[in-house]
């Protein structure tokens, strides 16, 4: 049976037919000998419309094999295409091998070397890599490709030892095809060659690295440092307050405060002698009360908290001398050589002579004598005075000084 039409009916991809004064067994006809059509097909009676939809992927995304790279390729080439990370042929059967031979795999000189990044060769640099045509002659180039061969058509006489007869089979594979004598020194000096390059590249990295290391511990020390200089400071300050206020307690919310000075005429009449003590007394009573106002500002737990800490340091003042003598020497310690200075030696000396004050006033038997509370005020005031330069004057340190050589003079 044969059909004749006239017009021929084609049907393409993505297009829309109309298919007009069809008889119902040529729909059948047509239906049965292109198949169902992916997407929409509607078959009208009278007339017959036939929708063909068949919109293809134009391109797809796949994952390189070699570096788990995504990358996007036309449909067609799906399984088969190079990959432009790694420059890797992706194109496997169903067993896993490739799917079409690949020269480079047993042609040296279509090989290059490869990175997953983009690189620029300096031409001021040795090339680190070069291939052996270069190094060996005719002969033993040939002799490695012949090893190469046999070592890919290597089999095993037990699948269980694969590993230990195919080194025995690759050490004879190396005791018959030799390098000659000329090709082996050419090896062997480029080997040398490649050992310096490396090494060169391993002592720059270690430097690099351990000059951050160092900056990061010289950051983290400086703080440390600066952190000791202002806790010292503060015990030291501590003292001086101890010592000005006496055996009251600052923080205690019940202290008296001390009338106000009466301003009466009388009180007035000695200008340069009554007048002056009666000024000092109203300013006196004035820092007192702004004083007692801002106790009563703050929570009255944290007012317990320092007020108790405060009688913990009033009875252990030798504690808090030692604490500062600690911290300063700590503080100096961890500044290292290069950044101490005379400033830091010259107060952790006061601290000692602090700590010794306190001490001799801990274990005097009799009474204290006066000129002992004199020279222990002035010398921790003293000795605040420097620890508060000291933690205030804290600056980076400038690294090891170059010696820089003299110019000679020129010779007349």
């Amino acid at each position: 049976m044969h059909l004749s039409l006239k017009n021929p009916i084609i049907i393409k991809a993505g297009s829309a037919v109309a298919v007009s004064s069809l008889p119902r067994f040529l729909n059948t006809i047509i239906h049965s000998f292109y198949g169902p059509f992916p997407g929409s097909c509607i078959l009208s009676r009278y007339p017959t419309v036939l929708f063909v939809s068949m919109n293809k992927p134009t391109h797809v995304t796949v994952n390189c094999w070699f570096c788990n790279q995504d990358t996007v390729v036309p449909y067609g080439n799906r399984n088969c295409w190079d990959c432009p990370n790694c420059e890797q042929y992706n194109g496997f059967q169903e067993n896993g091998d490739y799917n079409k031979p690949i020269p480079a795999q047993y042609m040296e000189h279509l090989n290059h070397v490869v990175s997953g990044a983009t690189t620029f060769c300096d031409p001021t640099k040795p090339q680190q890599w070069v291939s052996s045509q270069i190094l060996l002659c005719k002969k033993c180039n040939n002799h490695q490709t012949t090893k190469i061969k046999q070592l890919a058509s290597f089999s095993p006489r037990e699948e269980g030892k694969y590993d230990e007869e195919i080194e025995v089979y690759k050490h004879h594979l190396e005791q018959t095809y030799k390098l000659c004598r000329p090709c082996q020194a050419a090896v062997e000096y480029y080997i040398k060659h490649q050992n310096r390059q490396l090494r060169a590249l391993l002592l720059s990295h270690h430097f690099k690295r351990r000059e951050t290391d160092k900056a990061y511990a010289q950051k983290f020390l400086s703080f440390s440092v600066i952190f000791l200089r202002f806790l010292a400071f503060l015990s030291c300050a501590f003292l001086v307050l101890l010592a000005l206020y006496g055996s009251g307690d600052p923080f205690s919310l019940n202290a008296a405060v001390p009338a106000p000075v009466s301003s009466s005429p009388a009180s007035v009449q000695n200008r340069t002698g009554t007048s002056s003590h009666a000024d000092l007394g109203n300013g006196t009573s004035m820092t007192v009360a702004g004083w007692q106002e801002l106790l009563h500002m703050l929570p009255e737990q944290m007012v317990e908290n320092l007020s108790a800490a405060w009688d913990y340091g009033k009875n252990h003042q030798m504690a808090v001398a030692v604490l500062g003598l600690f911290t300063c020497l700590l503080a100096m310690f961890l500044a290292g050589r290069i950044r101490l200075r005379r400033i830091d030696a010259f107060a952790s000396v006061l601290w000692f002579i602090v700590m010794s004050l306190h001490l001799a006033e801990r274990y005097l038997k009799m009474e204290t004598p006066s000129w002992l509370d004199t020279a222990k005020f002035g010398t921790t005031s003293l000795c605040c005075l420097v620890g508060f330069t000291a933690a205030v004057a804290t600056r980076k340190s400038t690294g090891q000084r170059r010696y820089r050589p003299r110019r000679s003079e020129p010779e007349q």
